[in-house]
């Protein structure tokens, strides 16, 4: 066989399905992640890397953290695997799987809108002890009002965020796809309308709207997906309760496992409020940069191959598995390895080409250059976790993710503490940057050990 035919094979261009799915997953996130720099952008010129810019980031650290909780991804991980069986039986079943899925969509509301409202409550309390230690009254205080604003656009995620599971788990991702951007609008619409009256409050209403907007969009795909919505709970599932004991045990693991990651950032910032001011800031604008390829390559692929190596698993296909998860990993790490690298060495221009307007000077500029160079590091190892992570919750083993990552979490916040004082908000950056490395490394020796069982 030819080498372009080789290449080819073990590609994601040999499954046209697959294929097209990746391509409309990743049209939505470059649509959003090219209204994400907009808005950046925008920010950028508005605010800078001032101690105002500062209390804002803060403020969505809570929100971002039950936002990771209830995104797509999070609840896609351990629903399709569950879902998936009503949807390839008969009707009545299929009508006993919406019920199902309208209980998670309840029960996700309700906790969430809990949550939401214990961090309005205690906002004070969060950003002084938790959260921003080192920061001085005045900006304690502006967190604190933000946090307050924010966090009713986390309730609205809590309804968005499962809504994009389920329609992932029908495969429909056009319309789920469409949310992002529309979300980017929305804060896009509060910079530029809502700001020049509010000053930074406008930006916090402006993600207000970009939630509306990102559930709304999702709607008519329910509709279209005929789906039957239930006013019921999940104590209410005697029909299924064993779905939703299987749901509540992976979903567990899961939110430990993706808050994690929410808690790194916590610390991350709580650490750079002791380091010169705009090093928050800088560690923001530069996670938002490196994440642009990382979402594009890492999560579009996963997301898109997720529901067929759940259904590979339902079905005991190892070996449409494996296959399905070797095209995944091989075109990952093809795209990854040059975007990493093009991020290293051209951080500088990259960040002067996006970022440097109005206030954002050459100073940060500079700044956040140096931060991004150490970040990219983890744009192959983040790429990577996204798929290897999806192998185990397809098998339906949200365990094994878990306990990696809380060594990888342990490891980057050690190297964290190491380099605080030497490299300043680039040591930061780099030891998330090694700790994601690892935990993708290590999950994907773990999947390699699963699959030769699974062939066996």
């Amino acid at each position: 066989m030819p080498l372009w035919r080789r290449i080819l094979a073990a590609s994601l261009l040999s499954e046209r399905a697959l294929t097209l799915s990746a391509i409309i997953v990743s049209a939505g996130f470059l649509s959003s992640k090219i209204l994400g720099l907009v808005r950046e952008v925008l920010i950028a010129r508005a605010f800078g890397t001032g101690a105002v810019m500062d209390a804002f980031k803060v403020a969505n650290t809570f929100s971002d953290m039950l936002d990771s909780v209830i995104a797509g991804s999070t609840i896609a991980a351990v629903f399709i695997p569950v879902f998936s069986l009503y949807l390839v039986r008969d009707k009545q079943t299929q009508r006993e799987g919406w019920r199902f899925a309208s209980a998670v969509l309840n029960d996700m509301f309700l906790l969430v809108t809990f949550f939401a409202g214990a961090g309005i409550l205690f906002a004070p309390w969060l950003v002084g002890t938790l959260i921003a230690p080192g920061f001085d009254a005045a900006q304690r205080e502006l967190a604190t009002s933000l946090m307050r604003v924010v966090l009713i656009a986390a309730i609205v995620f809590g309804v968005s965020g499962t809504v994009t599971g389920i329609l992932h788990a029908t495969n429909r991702f056009a319309l789920a796809a469409l949310a992002g951007p529309l979300h980017n609008l929305g804060v896009i619409f509060g910079v530029l309308f809502l700001v020049p009256r509010m000053g930074i409050f406008g930006l916090a209403w402006g993600i207000v709207i970009g939630s509306l907007l990102h559930l709304g969009i999702q709607i008519p795909g329910l509709v279209r997906a005929g789906m039957v919505w239930f006013a019921t709970l999940g104590l209410g599932q005697s029909a299924a309760r064993g779905s939703m004991r299987d749901l509540v045990r992976l979903l567990g693991p899961r939110i430990i496992t993706t808050n994690l990651g929410s808690v790194t950032r916590l610390v991350t910032n709580t650490i750079a409020s002791f380091l010169p001011a705009g090093s928050i800031s800088a560690l923001g604008y530069a996670y938002s940069l490196w994440q642009f390829p990382e979402t594009l390559i890492g999560t579009a692929i996963a997301v898109a191959v997720f529901p067929r190596l759940a259904q590979r698993v339902a079905a005991h296909d190892a070996r449409g598995l494996q296959q399905f998860y070797r095209i995944a990993f091989i075109t990952i790490l093809a795209l990854a390895l040059p975007a990493m690298v093009i991020a290293i060495l051209f951080a500088q221009p990259i960040v002067a080409l996006v970022l440097q307007r109005g206030a954002f000077d050459a100073e940060s500029t500079a700044l956040v250059a140096r931060v991004l160079q150490f970040y990219a590091l983890a744009i192959v190892g983040e790429s990577l976790l996204e798929l290897t992570a999806r192998v185990f919750y397809a098998h339906r083993d949200s365990t094994t993710p878990m306990f990696v990552a809380i060594g990888a979490m342990v490891l980057r916040l050690a190297l964290m503490v190491w380099w605080r004082d030497t490299l300043g908000a680039a040591g930061l950056a780099l030891a998330y940057g090694l700790g994601v490395t690892v935990e993708a490394t290590v999950l994907w020796i773990l999947s390699r050990q699963k699959f030769m069982q699974s062939r066996n």
